[in-house]
């Protein structure tokens, strides 16, 4: 065993230093490039839609055009998707699954009768007396070309709240891998000191899942490393505390047998400051927690446990 000896932080001090947002500088500038560009670009496009046949025709022009007109309208992709099956099956269109905003536009072009129904909904179909018997007006409410819609073309701090709507998911998933990153950056230097090796995102069999990295492999792990940076509360938290508990009992059972896992769990961002039960349990279930503030700690962890690599 090294002389280094590695200390697991208290669970006041995990939480205490929790970093509520994650902030990367480039990446913001990168994003606020995007959504400049794409505002301008719209104010451009959208304003031919003012009629039925400047409607279709943005249609069939922009591939993304079904995605920035739901937005535009406020109503989620997901809820015009459920329009657009209603109306393939109440008009008899072959139906086997439903389709999302690229096929639908796709069938459009394919189809007349397609484009006319669709088009139909999107400019009137708050007006329109049949889907008004089927479609709740909660719902329908805003399938409207109207004045109201128009205006916003007119604003570009109205389009700029559209488009970042749109932008919302993808800017999550690209914060949760830059989070990443900068901890595989230390990883690779913690390893690279030793002379260890690591992969990432991968099963290990001893534990039937897969985990955010592993050391030096997953047939033969002697670090397990999860990592979970959330800013909003969600039930993928309460999965996380069972995954915590399942690995725990796994490896109680590997040391019985001398199999000595080191299991890391790395939790930051302000959905744990709501989760605190969940945080507290995964916290008490692993060996070591890291946060951005605390993530030096892993070069004692390894240090600590180097001579059983």
């Amino acid at each position: 065993m090294s002389e280094v000896i590695a200390r697991k932080i208290e669970f006041d001090e995990l939480f205490n230093s929790t970093s509520m947002f994650y902030v990367n500088k480039e990446y913001e500038q990168t994003i606020e490039q995007e959504v400049q560009n794409k505002v301008d670009e719209l104010y451009h496009e959208l304003q031919s839609i003012d009629t039925k046949e400047g409607l279709k025709k943005y249609i069939v022009e922009h591939k993304d055009s079904l995605d920035n007109l739901t937005s535009l309208m406020e109503i989620s992709a997901e809820r015009f998707k459920r329009m657009v099956s209603m109306i393939r099956k109440e008009r008899g269109f072959v139906f086997s699954t439903e389709w999302g905003l690229g096929k639908i536009r796709t069938a459009m072009m394919e189809s007349p009768a397609m484009m006319e129904s669709v088009i139909n909904l999107i400019w009137a179909g708050r007006d329109d007396e049949k889907l008004k018997t089927k479609i709740p007006s909660f719902y329908l409410d805003n399938m409207a070309i109207d004045k109201t819609t128009l205006q916003k073309l007119t604003d570009k701090n109205s389009i700029r709240l559209f488009v970042k709507r749109g932008l919302e998911g993808r800017y999550s998933n690209n914060i949760g891998d830059l989070v990443l990153n900068q901890i595989e950056d230390k990883i690779k230097a913690v390893c690279a000191k030793h002379g260890l090796k690591y992969q990432k995102d991968i099963r290990v069999p001893v534990l039937d899942r897969s985990v955010s990295f592993v050391l030096e492999s997953p047939q033969s792990p002697k670090v397990i490393i999860d990592v979970s940076y959330s800013v909003t509360t969600s039930s993928s938290q309460g999965s996380k505390k069972e995954a915590a508990r399942k690995t725990v009992e796994v490896l109680d059972r590997q040391r019985k047998s001398g199999n000595n896992i080191i299991y890391v769990n790395f939790l930051d961002g302000a959905g744990w400051i709501g989760r605190q039960s969940d945080m507290r349990e995964i916290h008490r279930c692993s060996d070591y927690v890291l946060n951005f503030n605390n993530l030096n700690l892993l070069e004692d962890i390894v240090d600590s446990y180097i001579a059983e690599f």
